[in-house]
């Protein structure tokens, strides 16, 4: 009877502890790391032109440098789309920061957020990823359609929903449809009388742009 009894209560101690150990452990599909980089996203207005966008950037970088967590800064614009741009961040050692990746990007969330018309996304780099998809955000949500207007109708009701709760930051898509845009059509035959060659007419219209 004492063995049983002593059976018992190891038995429901190991239930207690495995519980008290169980609760502060982070429940996420994949722990966190801090790798000491993070990886930054900017995101403009659809319609900003890409002189206007190359202004952006040194905005974002001096907030990000005065960090004093911050190492090291490097940052462009351009790439597939003229309104975004992309941020390397190198973090000092942790033994000198003494604070984990995620509190410094929390910090520069706030300071970030005060720019008009753009957005600075970061994450911290992982050694492991899982998706083949480039991505603003840790996580990312897919929706999929045969029906291109119900897709464009749906997409920012979902994203303020999700935006609306408190556990996420960052919301934010990757859906391009609100940017300006003009097609031009050259009358060559009229060109060629006037001695105009499209590679000028090209350029004349960059620089009319800048």
């Amino acid at each position: 009877m004492l063995n049983h009894a002593r059976w018992v209560l190891l038995l429901f101690g190991t239930v207690v502890l495995t519980e008290w150990l169980f609760i502060p452990v982070p429940k996420t599909f994949m722990l966190e790391q801090d790798t000491g980089r993070l990886s930054g996203f900017i995101s403009a207005d659809q319609s900003i032109s890409f002189q206007a966008m190359r202004q952006k950037l040194p905005y974002f970088m001096v907030i990000v440098k005065a960090e004093p967590a911050v190492e090291s800064v490097v940052g462009f614009t351009g790439g597939m789309r003229t309104n975004s741009g992309s941020m390397f961040v190198s973090l000092r050692p942790l033994a000198e920061r003494n604070e984990s990746a995620l509190a410094v990007i929390a910090r520069l969330r706030a300071k970030l957020a005060k720019e008009p018309g753009a957005n600075l996304y970061l994450n911290a780099v992982q050694d492991l990823r899982v998706g083949r998809r480039e991505s603003s955000a840790s996580y990312q949500y897919s929706q999929l359609s045969d029906d291109l207007a119900a897709l464009r109708e749906w997409e920012p009701k979902i994203r303020q929903a999700f935006a609306a709760l408190p556990q996420l930051a960052d919301v934010n898509s990757d859906q391009q449809d609100k940017g300006s845009k003009m097609a031009l059509i050259y009358d060559r035959e009229s060109m060629a009388h006037l001695g105009i060659d499209v590679a000028d007419a090209n350029t004349l219209l960059n620089n009319a742009f800048e």
